[in-house]
């Protein structure tokens, strides 16, 4: 059997970017790809799991993230360019063999998009947390730009060039501690209201947590605070400054369909849905995934993987077993 000791950490050269990638097990190669602001760590014990199944897990940190080198331009994280680079990752991990692709979050968001230019590189497919949602008529940031107003959002803040990594890099503890949350965490009252008129960033206005949940461990959050003081958190934060490229690089494929199966878990108290239920998931998705498989975590919210561990890798094997 298997265990987290087990991982091994190599570095990979990955379109021409010095890669970290964790391994373990042996057989058919499963990629598991995560988000922000994450690195391969969220997936240890979902890579035990799996290699315990019988799959050769695969993790990398994503560029920009973690150990692996960032990308030299902020519009080099692009769709085209990160979905380059999980295919060179995938032919070095599986060769021409079509691998099983795991995502969270922003690898959820690069996950439906690989799928979508590379089906012939995916047996199956599972996402958590951010639902394939239909393309809209207009850029992304444009339309948030436009709803939110003088309402703080983060990923508005995100789009001026050395702002928000800025604030993140001068407290990495601080942002990390203030996102690894459960919904029902306890806060203090934020230090900072709804307006940008305000100004400052997103910390304040996140409520300090007056407690660690129970699957944030100390060893844990230590491993993502150092992992952020060696990458910084530009790398990261430039995926989202390509939401409104990749909204245009993506419309050949607004009416693809993903005809591989599919496993979609996520919480419900996940902001990522916004109180959708799973009807109204299952609905928005069915017409482009016609084998969907749906799995709603109750009272769970953003952070799935982690934050209900066993939950998830019983329905991961469920689904792999079918």
């Amino acid at each position: 059997m298997y265990r987290l000791d087990d991982i091994s950490l190599e570095h990979w050269q990955v379109t021409g970017l010095r890669t970290r990638v964790a391994t373990l097990g042996q057989g058919p190669v499963a990629l598991l790809i995560h988000g922000w602001p994450e690195c391969w760590y969220c997936w240890r014990e979902q890579m035990v799991a799996l290699a315990n199944a019988g799959y050769r897990a695969v993790a990398p940190d994503m560029p920009g993230f973690g150990d692996t080198e960032s990308l030299e331009l902020i519009a080099d994280y692009n769709v085209s360019r990160i979905c380059e680079f999980m295919a060179e990752l995938a032919q070095q991990a599986s060769g021409d063999q079509p691998i099983l692709l795991i995502g969270h979050d922003w690898g959820a968001i690069n996950c439906w998009q690989f799928v979508q230019r590379h089906p012939e590189r995916v047996a199956r497919l599972i996402n958590m947390s951010v639902p394939l949602r239909p393309v809209a008529d207009q850029p992304p940031i444009e339309f948030l730009r436009e709803y939110f107003g003088d309402d703080f959002f983060y990923q508005i803040y995100f789009q001026e060039p050395g702002v928000a990594e800025a604030e993140f890099d001068a407290d990495p503890e601080g942002i990390l501690r203030a996102l690894y949350c459960s919904p029902d965490t306890p806060r203090d009252p934020p230090l900072l209201g709804r307006s940008t008129k305000e100004g400052g960033g997103w910390i304040g206005r996140l409520g300090k947590p007056t407690a660690q949940p129970d699957w944030v461990k100390d060893e844990a959050l230590t491993y993502y605070i150092e992992a952020y003081r060696h990458s910084g958190f530009a790398g990261g934060i430039n995926y989202y400054r390509n939401l409104d490229e990749n909204w245009r690089q993506m419309l050949p494929w607004r009416d693809s369909q993903i005809n591989c199966p599919v496993l979609f878990i996520v919480g419900s108290r996940d902001m990522t849905i916004q109180g959708a239920s799973e009807a109204k998931l299952r609905q928005m998705m069915d017409p482009r995934i016609p084998d969907l498989h749906m799995i709603m975590l109750e009272g769970k919210g953003h952070w799935i993987q982690s934050e209900a561990t066993a939950e998830v890798n019983a329905a991961m094997l469920d689904f792999l077993a079918d």
